[in-house]
């Protein structure tokens, strides 16, 4: 935590900020991820400010030991939160050696009646302690892009984790198992793998459902023949995995079999093409590149992947309107698919990290298109 602190207040001094409020409500999002990166606290509510020479966790009493468990020894101070907002935001200003100085609010961790609560808050503070609040977007989610040894270690256990949980469930899809069964029993599987639940709520989509990519399960059986796309993950600790296979149950037919290798063989050339310092545009477009040749371009509507790392989508974004660029270090999704209205869909998803100038494949979930038979 202390090195990731140490980033953030390099960022602070190249943009011009004497400190980052981050103020994030709620157990998931940019800003709950980006106080758990820097203070490892992993509560539903609290706000951290990290300034040059501090940084002062302000939690309520539901969450003063936890905080003290979760920040001890990672250069992080808690404030005992009582009384009203003005009370207590004085003090974390004051603590933090912030009064009067400028501080950055990330747009993305507040709801505008969040931000007009906070603004309201430090108008009540005397003139002289108010901190000014500007924008400052990104900052913490430009760190968490690469990951370090420690955040690698827990993907990878929550990729092992949805690996293993996979499958099992694998092994149990039968015709007349319904959508709804097949993600209920993987969300078990994650449990008893070790995961504390799913990173998302799991896609499981039969036959013409499949071709919706965000498909929710339904109560519907799986018929023979028919793709079936599993779009799951698990959560370890904090992190998330992602892992979309798609399978058919008995013989596949031909339309089955040439959409399959299509996107097996696009998927295959953007994790041997990928590397630092390419653009993510430019990673996109080597999978879309094969997809657009077999005729199907128009059938690959969204991006070739995202970062995962605390939230199941984080920078960087590999799309073809995307203009970040790859380091090493990055994880990040690759799983290009095709999807034909009144037939069904097709997507292969795995997790990569770049290393050693190219991608190492962190998922190894069989990749099935015969019952029982690897593809």
């Amino acid at each position: 935590m202390s090195a990731r602190l140490a980033r953030l207040r390099a960022l602070l001094e190249r943009e011009g900020l004497d400190g980052l409020l981050i103020a994030a409500p709620g157990e998931e999002g940019p800003g709950w991820a980006s106080r758990a990166y820097l203070s490892g606290f992993t509560g539903s509510a609290g706000v951290l400010l990290v300034t040059r020479d501090a940084a002062v966790l302000a939690v309520d009493s539901r969450y003063w030991e936890q905080a003290d468990v979760e920040t001890a020894g990672r250069g992080v101070a808690v404030l005992r939160a009582q009384g009203p907002r003005s009370g207590w935001l004085r003090e974390l200003v004051g603590n933090a050696g912030a009064a009067g100085k400028r501080i950055g609010v990330a747009p993305r961790d507040l709801t505008y009646a969040g931000f007009l609560a906070l603004e309201a808050a430090v108008a009540e503070m005397p003139a002289g302690d108010r901190p000014e609040l500007v924008p400052a977007a990104g900052l913490v989610e430009e760190l968490r892009r690469v990951k370090d040894a420690e955040e690698l270690a827990l993907l990878e256990e929550a990729i092992r984790i949805s690996d293993r949980a996979f499958e099992r469930l694998a092994r149990e899809l039968a015709p007349g198992m319904t959508e709804l069964e097949a993600a209920d029993r993987f969300e078990r599987y994650v449990r008893e793998e070790g995961g504390s639940g799913v990173s998302f709520p799991s896609i499981v989509a039969g036959g013409p459902w499949s071709a919706l990519p965000h498909a929710q399960p339904r109560a519907e059986g799986f018929a023979p023949g028919a793709p079936i796309v599993i779009d799951v993950g698990a959560r370890f600790r904090g992190y998330c995995s992602d892992l979309t296979r798609t399978v058919v149950l008995g013989e596949p037919g031909a339309r089955f079999r040439e959409v399959y290798e299509v996107v097996r063989a696009a998927q295959l050339a953007a994790i041997e093409g990928v590397e630092p310092g390419m653009r993510a545009s430019d990673a996109h477009e080597l999978a879309h590149a094969v997809i657009r040749a077999a005729g199907y371009g128009e059938a690959f509507g969204h991006g070739l992947g995202h970062g995962v790392g605390l939230e199941i989508h984080e920078d960087p974004y590999l799309g073809p309107s995307s203009d970040h660029v790859l380091e090493a270090g990055m994880v990040f999704t690759i799983e290009p698919g095709i999807y034909l209205p009144g037939w069904g869909g097709v997507r292969i998803e795995d997790i990569v990290v770049l290393e050693d100038g190219k991608a190492r494949v962190l998922s190894h979930a069989p990749k099935l298109t015969l019952e029982g038979s690897d593809a």
